[in-house]
């Protein structure tokens, strides 16, 4: 039996008649229907993918892949970072052992923070990394193992000059100056390295760079002698101070200077042996007496002369190193 399908009529205001509204047929209705039916089911797909991603964060299978692959690279990231701290942090021990205890015990100077730290400047060296980097990590990487890489460089270098020297270590415990300037048993210390009452100006205080021996005999002609390997950088006058000095390289970070003379014996350029007398002890430039004033000034610095000999030396083993000088051609 076939269905009875009802009609339908609208009024035309026109004439005022009811007219019979034109059924679509069974295919057209068909077709809105299934045409209905996907617009709702796309809709609610859309929703549900929008709810489980961005609502609930559950990940597709795609999705799921791709962060898998970027959580691996990120803890093979983290753990290059790990490693770079711990290897900056090592070269940094390194670099403070060079500088205050290597470097420092031979006389070399230190090496500056600045060369150190190894900066790199100019161009972006990394704007390609940079792009694709949208978290920094990599980029910062790539950033720390190249200055590292150059800090290593220079620290190696550094250890190559260390080495170096320390061949020559012998040659330095000569050039170092371990000996009194003078027989200690014909003198007496007059003054001290450090602040005191200046000598001349009594009412004040200077800083005095080195030790005053004055002869027990009170007189001039007291033999003085180098302290160490070297060579004469300077023999000259100061009226208004050291008067006739002589001032000694030994190498290794060491000069000796010896002041207030009454005669050089030695010329500047001339090579000279630990032990082998360069001067008389004299009274001249701004002194109140026949003394020798003596510093020692290593890396640039003024330092204590008596930290660096041993006053109490026995007066036949100082005879024996100024009699084996004596043995060796001088320049």
């Amino acid at each position: 039996m076939r269905k009875k399908i009802d009609r339908q009529y609208i009024l035309n205001r026109e004439t005022l008649e009811y007219e019979e509204v034109e059924q679509p047929s069974t295919t057209k209705r068909y077709i809105r229907t299934v045409v209905s039916y996907a617009v709702s089911s796309i809709s609610v797909f859309v929703l549900s993918l929008y709810l489980i991603t961005d609502v609930f964060h559950t990940r597709t299978p795609k999705g799921m892949i791709v962060y898998r692959d970027y959580s691996e690279w990120r803890s093979k990231l983290n753990l290059l970072e790990r490693r770079l701290e711990a290897a900056d942090q090592s070269l940094l021990d390194m670099e403070r052992r060079d500088n205050m205890l290597y470097r420092s015990v031979f006389g070399m100077e230190t090496i500056p923070d600045d060369i150190r730290n190894a900066g790199y400047g100019g161009v972006d060296r990394y704007a390609d990394i940079r792009s694709r980097d949208y978290t920094g990590t990599l980029t910062s990487a790539v950033m720390r193992s190249e200055i590292l890489l150059k800090k290593a460089y220079i620290q190696s270098k550094s250890f190559d000059q260390v080495a170096l020297i320390s061949e020559r270590a012998a040659e330095m415990a000569l050039c170092a100056p371990t000996i009194p300037p003078v027989n200690y048993s014909h003198v007496r210390q007059a003054s001290g390295f450090g602040v005191r009452v200046d000598p001349i100006l009594r009412n004040r205080h200077r800083q005095h760079k080195g030790v005053d021996l004055a002869p027990k005999s009170g007189k001039d002609g007291e033999p003085v002698y180098v302290t160490g390997n070297g060579v004469v950088k300077a023999v000259g006058y100061d009226a208004g101070g050291y008067g006739r000095y002589v001032l000694v390289d030994h190498g290794f970070g060491y000069q000796t200077r010896y002041a207030h003379l009454s005669k050089a014996l030695v010329e500047k350029g001339q090579e000279v042996q630990r032990g082998q007398q360069i001067a008389e002890m004299g009274n001249t430039g701004r002194s109140t007496g026949t003394h020798l004033h003596y510093e020692v000034i290593y890396m640039g610095k003024h330092v204590n002369p008596v930290n660096y000999y041993n006053k109490d030396i026995l007066p036949e083993d100082y005879a024996a190193i100024i009699d084996s000088s004596n043995e060796k051609p001088m320049s």
